[in-house]
């Protein structure tokens, strides 16, 4: 199902995606921190980012009863399945598919798209 909310959420997905992207590189391949360290950092930056950019563009319109700092909490226990899907995935691909682990991380990050958006209309801005 497209609507206008969904595209918002994913153009906020892609800059999310440009932040993961960029702070994992500068993290593993600038600094050397092992790459599934270095992703759970750059996966936490995106989080805030994204939570940020939805909260004051894409769910804008809602006014929903619980104060922001509870929007924040829901979003990172939302965000819980999509981490562990991400991880998962980022390691499968990397480890046993030999692929590059940015390329990776992008199919990664792939996979929790859909259930990130689910999560955060139905819950975290309901």
């Amino acid at each position: 199902m497209f609507t206008v909310r969904f595209l918002e959420f994913s153009i906020v997905g892609a800059i999310g995606v440009i932040v993961n992207q960029a702070i994992l590189f500068l993290l593993a391949y600038i600094l050397g921190i092992y790459y599934l360290l270095a992703a759970a950092f750059s996966f936490e930056a995106a989080l805030l980012n994204n939570f940020a950019l939805n909260e004051i563009w894409t769910f804008k319109k809602r006014n929903p009863c619980s104060p922001r700092w509870l929007r924040l909490v829901k979003f990172h226990v939302s965000r819980i399945l999509g981490l562990v899907a991400t991880m998962v995935t980022l390691f499968l691909i990397t480890e046993f598919l030999g692929i590059h682990y940015l390329i990776s991380n992008l199919i990664a990050i792939g996979v929790g798209t859909f259930i990130n958006y689910f999560t955060s209309d139905l819950w975290v801005w309901k």
